[in-house]
């Protein structure tokens, strides 16, 4: 019973960091979609997080000076992708696929670049992580504590992210305005809303925290940047927007629910089993 007891802690545990950079993503493109744009540059926005990241801990042996850099070049690229779509006026999911294969071409041209072009079998990787933050006190209660008080700072930012998002669009005059320029932008700008405005402050929100979702995968839950290391990630965000019918929770949720199933996969491979036919 107590071996079985540590197998669930553990991997409710794991569910949940698997949960947090997809559900900064997530509440970032919710918010983004929220306003009328469909942003499927999230893929590459995490990507180059997780590159920029990565060479900053690198270099400087501080990971939070990666985190920075990493949410620094999300916001770049977020607003370079509102200039292509909100102010020129171009398909969204085209430049968002062309911003994601340009992405994916630059991490992989700059690594080698970086770090040499024979770069295996053994990748570089950074001394120092990004590493869970027990709370005291509550961390020791049986069960619950190791599970939801043992985590990344970032999986209590997403916790917190909830409600107040869910808050300020729903209850709060920022909130009525951002959802009016999703829902009809020409009314919106005609009782005076400046819809750019809203869409580039969403953009810009969601492009921080993508970028810093992408660098835990670098820099907290591996040590080390690999091509396309997001693996569909961003897409995966979107879809559990989409999932979750675009609600703060309902989102959370869902990508919850994804978690505990990547989870189980990485579980499963770990214990080496594998279907027989």
């Amino acid at each position: 019973m107590a071996v079985f007891m540590d197998l669930a802690v553990g991997y409710l545990s794991a569910s949940l960091r698997i949960l947090t950079p997809i559900g900064l993503a997530a509440v970032g493109e919710l918010i983004v979609e929220r306003s009328g744009i469909l942003n499927l540059s999230v893929e590459g926005i995490m990507l180059m997080g997780a590159f920029v990241g990565f060479i900053t801990t690198f270099y400087t042996g501080n990971p939070l000076l990666g985190l920075f850099a990493a949410g620094a070049v999300g916001l770049v690229l977020a607003l370079v992708f509102g200039l292509l779509t909100v102010s020129a006026g171009l398909d969204q999911v085209l430049m968002g696929i062309a911003l994601n294969l340009f992405v994916l071409g630059t991490t992989f041209f700059l690594y080698r670049a970086v770090f040499g072009w024979y770069v295996s079998p053994i990748p570089p990787h950074v001394k120092t992580l990004i590493e869970p933050i027990a709370i005291p006190v509550l961390s020791s209660i049986p069960v619950i504590g190791p599970i939801l008080f043992n985590q990344l700072a970032l999986t209590y930012v997403l916790i917190a992210l909830i409600p107040v998002t869910a808050y300020v669009l729903n209850s709060t005059k920022i909130g009525l305005h951002l959802r009016a320029c999703g829902e009809n932008p020409q009314v919106a700008d005609y009782m005076g809303i400046n819809v750019y405005l809203y869409r580039y402050a969403a953009l810009a929100f969601e492009g921080v925290l993508a970028g810093i979702a992408g660098s835990l995968y670098t820099i907290s839950l591996y040590d080390m940047f690999l091509d396309n290391i997001t693996a569909g990630r961003g897409f995966v965000a979107v879809a559990m927007v989409i999932l979750g019918q675009w609600s703060p929770w309902k989102t959370l949720f869902a990508t919850f629910f994804y978690s505990m199933v990547e989870a189980l996969q990485l579980r499963i491979q770990a214990l080496g089993l594998s279907p027989t036919g």
